[in-house]
């Protein structure tokens, strides 16, 4: 596939998403016919299953193919177009440079510091209404969000802290690993070659993002986080620290949720948007974000330059 590395910008992003696909088609596949061959388990039956996961030997195969899809859409293909484009793939990828423990101390910070941002943009998100003519559509995306609720509330549920750590390995490190090397790692990198700012590069691969998980009404809260993570590769230049923030904000919901059984949806879905108290925190809390953020720019500025200098 070294083909790649001739090829315009937008062929090798059309080329990463077709991969992708591709991928996700072959790990189902693969699924499919290792339930078939291990289990006995029929294509009819195994459907079956995974469309009723209010029984709990069945949310086992929905974490089976959470893992294939995992692999096969995220984790493998960006390793593999990585070392297409690139002899040197993590040099690439952003994963040569190791962060520091105040990077990750400051990481950890601008998660907990941003949850009130955050919620504010999921109540907005919330409030939003479509016109009249597209209710259907509206009614569709509430309820295929309330299904997804539904399925995540069924993944989670466990009383063992093997069930706990199961969850926060398949939700908190594969996510967390796999998104960013595709999204930070590959699609923002190339969509930057692409269209040469920066800025938009992360915005698109931010909306991409949040787009691909397919819940509505979660889109804003998910598309802040994702520009929140490309910024953290912009301007750290280390896909680690994406990578831990991505994880401490899944790992955080999961447990929570452990430990309350809630934590899913917005905490004030009914709040009103304005206000004053949720609205001056998450005020607060978008201005002490982009403080870190810009302590953080300062530091790689700082330290480029004294590798100029040596």
């Amino acid at each position: 596939m070294k083909f790649l590395r001739d090829a315009t910008p937008f062929t090798q992003v059309l080329f990463t998403l077709i991969t992708i696909l591709a991928g996700g088609v072959f790990v189902s596949i693969l699924g499919f016919l290792g339930c078939w061959l291990f289990w006995g388990i029929s294509f009819e039956a195994l459907s079956g299953m995974l469309a009723n996961f209010n029984e709990p030997n069945h949310i086992q195969f929905l974490k089976f193919f959470q893992i294939l899809q995992t692999l096969g859409m995220f984790i493998l293909p960006p390793l593999v177009l990585a070392y297409a484009l690139d002899d040197k793939p993590f040099h690439y990828l952003n994963l040569d440079r190791k962060p520091t423990g105040l990077m990750f101390g400051l990481v950890f910070a601008i998660i907990l510091v941003s949850g009130p941002a955050i919620e504010w943009f999921s109540i907005v998100n919330q409030h939003l209404v479509l016109p009249s003519w597209m209710s259907q559509v509206e009614l569709w995306m509430r309820n295929s969000e309330d299904q997804a609720n539904e399925i995540t509330r069924a993944f989670l549920t466990t009383k063992s802290i093997g069930g706990l750590l199961g969850n926060l390995f398949i939700v908190g490190v594969l996510p967390a690993i796999g998104e960013e090397l595709l999204f930070r790692g590959l699609l923002q990198k190339l969509i930057k070659k692409m269209i040469r700012n920066s800025h938009w590069a992360i915005w698109i691969t931010a909306i991409l993002f949040s787009a691909l998980h397919l819940q509505f009404f979660g889109f804003l809260p998910r598309l802040l986080l994702g520009a929140l993570f490309g910024y953290l590769l912009e301007w750290t230049g280390t896909l680690w620290l994406p990578m831990i923030a991505h994880f401490i904000n899944n790992a955080s919901g999961v447990l929570i949720f452990f430990v309350s059984g809630e934590g899913l949806e917005p905490d004030q879905p009914d709040a009103p948007v304005f206000n004053n108290s949720l609205f001056f925190w998450a005020i607060a809390s978008g201005l002490v974000v982009c403080l870190l953020l810009r302590y953080l720019y300062q530091r790689r500025l700082e330290s480029t330059s004294k590798e100029l200098s040596v």
